[in-house]
């Protein structure tokens, strides 16, 4: 017996070893298997990034069964949802069967998320952030193959722990927030027919519906079973329950979801009638804490869901609430809320036209410590043509309300309203107002409203007078802390707002002798209050102005104080409209100066709201200026060491960041700035001037008639290049200074008088001025002015300096040297063009006096050789006429035409003579004459 228990217990060990191997074999076997698995197919077809941080296997939890555990799982969208993760999950715990590992197919029979937190996003097109299957483009109507899945979920339990769930519907203008969540769901998926069996818990609930919040932090509870039928889709819920705070529903009926379509028939109401269990509906930012409260009455909350939802239908849907005789009492306080009554119902037969929705609120009404309020309302045909009838009266003291419900707050005054509107929208909207009734008035009367978290608000009087046309704000007189308002004007189609939900448009006029906002900032601290002026470094957050509304705003506020800032004399125009604010010649008086002001501020991009502004800035004084301003510092970092006033011109475009700051790289724009004396002390860049000319004075200075234009773009500043006299030194400057480091790049061109660099240049020339007199006959002395050019880069407060002198020297004495040999070549220069024009001068005169004897030459050699010509023919003639006889007459003639012959030769012999000889005169004038100049050509005196 002892051998065969050795053996038996020897045989459990062995079994008992193998067992334990396998526990921690087979998660190490197969984990590479499994994950390889997973990664294949999470990727396979998804459209969005998949992460996982640390997982693990173990067979200890579900035995024989294997636990995955996956750690930090998240699944973050894409375009057009990018930013959003759809799913961060803390833990995912599922269980598999093991003898599935060893198939083509792992079972996975339970789920479990641990700190889960789901992000549903939908757009206003319908399109959805867990829609993330790609699109298969080989796609067709044939049935899909599941048989090459590497996974078979055969669920018979999943869990959640401690998650959060946010359904944000844009097309619905739905959102449901759901946080602290814990839900289990037990049932065998295995099967075609079961019984899911749920039960869920939230520990907040909000829901938001076109606006309006109908739960707000709210606990809630749901136990439900519900019948699955899973071949036909179809869910029919049996014991279930639902409690909201102390409202506790029960629910019936069923939903199928057969094809695309979902087809339901749904009722619920609530299973106890007292009237405490709506008011815990109400949010505890209006109701304290309700323990203790006295409650009495009846309430009843009922409706159903009944018919298809698709693209183009809806369910039918009807909700009745009902309240008899309500009333509730703080213990603590010396009056109730009484006599409240309900009766309310709300039914839409369903389909495509939702404008069958009939809206009827017979009554409401009760009486807060004796003050009573009633209303009712009955609404038709809501999408096509709005038809209500309703009615509103109220007489309440407000001192009353502390009387009711704890509040730390003091509230007093007088709350007055009768109003009744009975008919269609279409008349008002086609101008038929004796077809449509609106008549009444509602005021308020000396409110006074005091609380730690505001200054004290007070209104003396507050009047709003109805009609079909327009709801006029006939006055309003009040005060915020110390400041003072006043305000008139209407809203003209207030019936259309309301009903369907058009723009509200209106046009006020506001008038203060003092706005002071910072009394809505809060209270001062004493250190705060004994700093000096500078500007606020508390973020700001984007201001996002409603897209519903078109309003005109006259402005007329004699001071307005934020933060250090005074502003006086402020008035212009504002336009709200679109998700944008338009400002129309807006003027005020700030740093002992004036700002007119026009432009817009939009915020359709509420992540990236925009300015689009024109400036016009009068006489600002510069250091209150960057003293508060910190876009000044960065635009100008110069202003710091200034001292004086500034004018300019601009016109600016920018996005802004979440803190309502310029992004300096989107910024552009231009403008123009001018100064009349400005006091400049210690500017870095002109510090490292003086000291790399060795020059002094200038880093102290005064800057007088400043005017320059400066241009934004690509994250710099850059100003166009503009005279400056610095001391006396005249320059022309230019070049830009970035935003983001303070990186600056600027020329400089510059005469600077020689003697402000002192003696020591002077000493080391004297030889040069002795050659260059000597060379050329002259008395030179120092050049009055150096030509200078600077290369400023580098930052703001470490500015590298490079200074380049005429002749591209670096050194002030080298650059004299080079001025001097400048000046003394170029007057060589000068009087060798002297001398050659003087040889040129006199070789004309030469050639012109040389010609004129060659003319009288001419003349006079002329007039000889024609007065003998003529004494040689009156010889020959005389000679012919003395002969009578015919015969020797003709032969005394032979012999005078012979003379004459002769006579003419003669002539032309003497001119010819005569012309030689004159042009050798000019000749030789001319060739004297290049000789000078030859000889004045050729002077080539300089000094090296």
């Amino acid at each position: 017996m002892a051998k065969w228990t050795k053996r038996i217990l020897l045989t459990l060990g062995i079994l008992f070893v193998l067992l334990l191997a396998a526990a921690v074999l087979i998660p190490i076997l197969f984990k590479d298997k499994i994950e390889a698995a997973v990664k294949v197919e999470v990727n396979k077809n998804i459209n969005a990034a998949v992460d996982w941080g640390e997982w693990d296997i173990t067979i200890f939890k579900s035995f024989p069964d294997l636990t995955v555990e996956v750690a930090d799982v998240k699944v973050s969208n894409v375009a057009p949802f990018e930013g959003i993760d759809l799913a961060r999950i803390g833990t995912l715990t599922a269980t598999v069967d093991i003898k599935s590992v060893f198939d083509d197919k792992i079972d996975i029979k339970r789920i479990g998320l641990v700190k889960p937190h789901i992000h549903v996003k939908v757009l206003e097109d319908g399109r959805a952030n867990w829609d993330i299957a790609k699109a298969d483009s080989s796609a067709s109507d044939a049935p899909v193959d599941t048989a090459t899945t590497a996974f078979h979920v055969g669920l018979r339990e999943y869990w959640i722990e401690d998650g959060s769930l946010i359904y944000d519907d844009a097309s619905l203008t739905y959102l449901m927030e759901l946080k602290g969540l814990d839900h289990t769901g037990s049932g065998d998926f295995t099967q075609d027919l079961f019984t899911l069996s749920t039960v869920t818990h939230a520990d907040s609930a909000t829901v938001v519906f076109d606006g309006i919040k109908y739960l707000r932090n709210v606990k809630a509870d749901i136990t439900a079973d519900l019948d699955m039928d899973m071949p036909n889709m179809k869910f029919t819920f049996k014991n279930n329950e639902a409690t909201i705070n102390q409202l506790v529903l029960g629910f019936d009926g069923w939903l199928a979801m057969p094809a695309d379509d979902i087809d339901m028939d749904l009722t619920w109401s609530a299973k106890k009638t007292d009237f405490g269990t709506l008011l815990s509906l109400v949010p505890a930012e209006f109701a304290t804490d309700l323990t203790g409260v006295q409650m009495s009455g009846k309430a009843g909350f009922s409706g159903h869901v009944k018919g298809t939802y698709n693209e183009t239908s809806m369910p039918g849907f009807g909700v009745t609430v009902d309240v008899d005789n309500g009333r509730f009492k703080y213990p603590d306080l010396p009056a109730a809320v009484e006599n409240i009554f309900v009766d309310l119902k709300i039914n839409s037969p369903g389909g495509s036209d939702m404008d069958k929705m009939v809206v009827d609120l017979k009554r409401f009404a009760m009486k807060m410590a004796g003050n009573p309020v009633e209303a009712r309302m009955y609404l038709t045909t809501p999408m096509s043509d709005p038809n209500v009838d309703a009615e509103i009266k109220a007489d309440l003291d407000l001192s009353s309300v502390k009387k009711v419900v704890p509040m730390e707050e003091e509230l007093k005054g007088f709350f007055k309203a009768d109003v009744r509107m009975k008919g269609r929208m279409s008349d008002v909207d086609a101008g038929r107002y004796d077809n449509f009734k609106a008549d009444g008035t509602m005021t308020l009367r000396e409110m006074d409203y005091r609380s730690d978290s505001l200054p004290a608000v007070g209104i003396t009087v507050l009047d709003f007078s109805f009609s079909p046309r327009f709801l006029a704000l006939t006055k309003f007189v009040g005060s915020l802390g110390t400041s003072n308002l006043q305000a008139q004007g209407r809203m003209d189609n207030y019936l259309q707002w309301w009903l369907k939900d058009s723009t509200l448009v209106g046009s006020f006029d506001l008038t203060a002798n003092r706005f002071d906002l910072n009394e809505l900032m809060g209270p001062s601290t004493p250190e705060a209050e004994a700093a000096p002026a500078a500007a606020d470094t508390t973020p700001m957050s984007v201001i996002e102005v409603p897209g519903n509304i078109d309003f005109r705003m006259g402005l007329a506020v004699q001071e307005v104080i934020y933060d250090n800032l005074q502003l006086t004399n402020v008035k212009g125009g504002l336009h709200v409209h679109d998700q944008r604010v338009d400002l129309k010649d807006v003027f005020f008086n700030l740093f002992d100066g004036a700002v007119t002001m026009a432009g817009g501020y939009d915020t359709k991009d509420a992540k990236h709201p925009r300015i689009d502004m024109n400036y016009d800035v009068r006489e600002l004084d510069i250091e209150k200026t960057v003293a508060y301003v910190d876009m000044v510092q960065k635009m100008a970092p110069i202003a710091k060491s200034c001292k004086g006033r500034f004018s300019t011109d601009l016109t600016m475009k920018a996005v802004l960041d979440e803190h309502m700051q310029p992004d300096m790289n989107t910024l552009e724009g231009r403008g123009t700035l001018r100064t009349k004396s400005v006091r400049v002390d210690g500017f870095q860049p002109l510090v490292d001037i003086a000291k790399a000319l060795k020059l002094k004075g200038i880093e102290n200075t005064t800057l007088q008639d400043i005017d320059f234009v400066y241009r934004f773009i690509e994250g710099k500043m850059i100003t166009d290049p503009f005279p400056v006299k610095i001391d006396r030194i005249k320059a022309t400057v230019g070049g830009s200074t970035a935003f983001a480091d303070q990186a600056i790049d600027y020329d400089m061109k510059a005469k600077v008088p020689s003697d402000m660099f002192g003696s020591a240049a002077a000493q080391t020339i004297g030889g040069l001025l002795g050659k260059a007199n000597s060379a050329i006959g002259s008395n030179f002395a120092v050049p009055a002015e150096l030509d200078v050019t600077v290369k400023i880069t580098g930052t703001v407060t470490k500015p590298v300096v490079k200074p380049v002198f005429a002749g591209g020297t670096t050194s002030v004495k080298d650059a004299v040297v080079t001025e001097i040999k400048q000046t003394v070549n170029a007057e060589i220069g000068k009087a060798k063009e002297e001398a050659i024009a003087k040889a040129r001068e006199e070789a004309a005169r030469l050639v012109a006096e040389a010609q004129k004897q060659a003319d009288q030459l001419k003349a006079d050699a002329r007039r000889e050789a024609a007065s003998a010509k003529a004494q040689a023919y009156k010889l020959a003639d005389d000679e012919v006429a003395k002969v009578t006889n015919p015969l020797a007459k003709m032969a005394a003639k032979a012999v005078a035409d012979k003379a004459k012959k002769e006579a003419d030769k003669k002539e032309q012999q003497i001119v010819a003579e005569a012309d030689k000889r004159a042009d050798g005169l000019v000749e030789a004038a001319r060739k004297k004459g290049d000789e000078l100049i030859a000889k004045a050509e050729a002077t080539n005196t300089t000094v090296k």
